[in-house]
């Protein structure tokens, strides 16, 4: 006789972890988009995606397998006047942060956590990724705490005003009270598999290259930034 099917019921830590995803898919992607789109190259993004030395850049990385093949579509479409930072994922919007714009590594490194006292936006954009790490990749159940949500939540919330700007305050005000649906988080839930697969992915590539550490030098510095 066949068992029955599981089920999984909603909770208070089950909420909590919905909303730490909300927060940082698409809060997230929305305050990295934003960086993304002050901090590339001028000119249109058709142009500057083509120009030799940022195409051979993301070309490196797609050989790498850093950019899959739905990533780079979003970069080069068919239509090439068609590409938008609006299609870009917040992975894909870190690898152009960290690798196209510019931006200087923190101390730490972009793979580390940074200083507390380090609040500068290369630091804060570490921030969102170690906690999408975090709460992603090695969470083992789809729930969190009452006490490490509210350290997690100051955290996140911290790096995305800073690098977003007081304006996003009151939706990450709102999105921490509002009421959770529970079929809200089974869609973020579902959403996040996408975004462990591919960190998992990207964790396996890293240690099979022995994990170097990024060059500090020109080629080194352009960098990365997110909405959903």
């Amino acid at each position: 006789m066949a068992s029955a099917a599981p089920t999984f019921h909603s909770t208070k830590e089950t909420a909590n972890y919905a909303r730490l995803c909300r927060l940082l898919v698409d809060v997230g992607a929305q305050v990295l988009r934003k960086r993304f789109d002050e901090k590339r190259p001028t000119g249109n993004l058709d142009t500057v995606l083509s120009t030799p030395p940022t195409h051979a850049i993301l070309q490196t990385l797609r050989k790498k397998k850093v950019l899959n093949s739905t990533q780079w579509s979003k970069l080069y479409p068919a239509i090439k006047s068609s590409v938008s930072s609006t299609n870009f994922d917040i992975t894909l919007l870190t690898v152009l942060l960290r690798n196209i714009c510019g931006l200087v590594s923190p101390a730490t490194g972009w793979d580390s956590l940074p200083a507390a006292t380090d609040l500068s936006p290369e630091a804060d954009i570490v921030r969102i990724t170690y906690y999408r790490k975090t709460v992603y990749v090695n969470a083992s159940k789809a729930s969190v705490d009452d006490a490490t949500f509210s350290q997690y939540w100051k955290e996140i919330q911290g790096a995305l005003v800073r690098l977003g700007g007081s304006c996003y305050q009151g939706a990450i005000n709102d999105l921490k009270t509002e009421c959770m649906d529970p079929d809200f988080e089974e869609h973020y839930q579902d959403l996040v598999k996408v975004e462990i697969s591919f960190a998992k992915k990207l964790n396996n590539l890293r240690e099979s290259m022995g994990n170097p550490k990024r060059k500090t030098s020109a080629e080194g510095q352009k960098c990365i930034q997110f909405n959903h």
